[in-house]
């Protein structure tokens, strides 16, 4: 069992860079692979070889049909999983009829598994096809063909996943890419939109309005510009990164920071009431002020608090932490304004 749990954790079978394009595939594939098995059909028929024809005129008609549910939007009549255990059980069946010929159609109906199927259970099915498949070619080719099958379809398998880790590596940065700011390592605005509009629908209750219990927390670094000015950039980046270092060291596991601009940053605190988003806002405001951005100088924050009301949407959410932040400013920084 250990011996296994290591294959998987190297193998990283939970991480399916496809599933989200699943269902694109399957329509290409189900009309790719009619095609592909047609002419074979055909061959079958005009060579009399009934079992062989019919095995591929079950797996033409049944991805014609699929094809045409995925193009409108719905579920395929003849799941793919199902589809995988027909084709593990025609690869068998053909390399028992066909020999070494038969052998061949084991290779694309791996590579099916792992793009039709998600990950985990193409793993398993694909490990039932190479030892199926070997077993067959043992009956019919003798065990030290059956040997070099049974390398070469391992080495597939393998190999599959192998580049669907790499796939999952290359979707992730590049998904860090998009909603992360490069120099502070915060997320973006555009994450910020994306984040706070998936965030409202899971909070919706029942009635259609928004639970509270969450806030937003605007930031503004005071005076920045003059940071810049006596400083130079160089230190004006150091201290938007020394910042977020701070807001980091005291946010919790849940609370997510975006920076919105080029000095200003949302930190979002779920379910939290409005007393206690307040005291983490102080908390930081203080925190900011003690941990010296720039060597022998003060560096201070306005926040503006903003809770979540029922009924509201993300830019009044976000409108009204601006609110408050542009309060506390107009009072003379360094200081915390809750909105309301």
């Amino acid at each position: 069992m250990e011996l296994l749990s290591r294959a998987r954790r190297a193998l990283n079978t939970d991480d399916d860079a496809l599933a989200a394009h699943r269902n694109r595939i399957r329509q290409n594939f189900s009309l790719l692979g009619a095609l592909a098995l047609a002419p074979f059909a055909l061959l079958h028929l005009a060579g009399a070889n009934w079992p062989m024809f019919a095995v591929n005129v079950v797996l033409v008609s049944a991805m014609l049909l699929n094809f045409q549910a995925l193009k409108r939007g719905r579920k395929p009549p003849l799941p793919f999983w199902f589809m995988a255990v027909l084709m593990v059980g025609g690869a068998c069946a053909s390399v028992l009829a066909q020999g070494l010929n038969g052998v061949v159609w084991a290779y694309p109906a791996l590579f099916m598994f792992f793009f039709v199927l998600p990950r985990g259970l193409a793993m398993v099915l694909g490990l039932v096809l190479l030892g199926s498949v070997t077993a067959a070619s043992t009956v019919s080719l003798g065990w030290p063909l059956a040997a070099r099958v049974f390398m070469s379809l391992g080495f597939v398998l393998i190999m599959i996943n192998v580049v669907l880790n790499v796939v999952g590596e290359l979707q992730r940065a590049l998904v860090a890419q998009a909603i992360t700011d490069p120099l502070t390592g915060a997320y973006n605005r555009r994450h910020l939109q994306q984040h706070l509009q998936q965030h409202l629908a899971q909070r919706a209750a029942p009635a259609g309005r928004a639970a509270v219990g969450d806030a937003l927390l605007a930031i503004d670094i005071d005076h920045f510009k003059r940071i810049n000015d006596e400083h130079g950039h160089a230190v004006g980046d150091d201290v938007l990164c020394r910042l977020v270092t701070a807001i980091g060291a005291r946010k919790r596991g849940g609370d997510l920071l975006f920076r919105t601009g080029g000095e200003e940053f949302v930190l979002l605190l779920p379910r939290i009431g409005l007393a206690a988003a307040q005291g983490v806002a102080e908390e930081l405001r203080q925190r900011v002020a003690q941990a010296e951005l720039v060597p022998g100088q003060t560096v201070t924050v306005s926040i503006g608090v903003g809770a979540l009301v029922p009924g509201q949407d993300v830019d009044a959410w976000l409108r009204t932490a601006d609110a408050a932040l542009y309060e506390a400013k107009r009072q003379g920084r360094n200081r915390v304004v809750v909105a309301g």
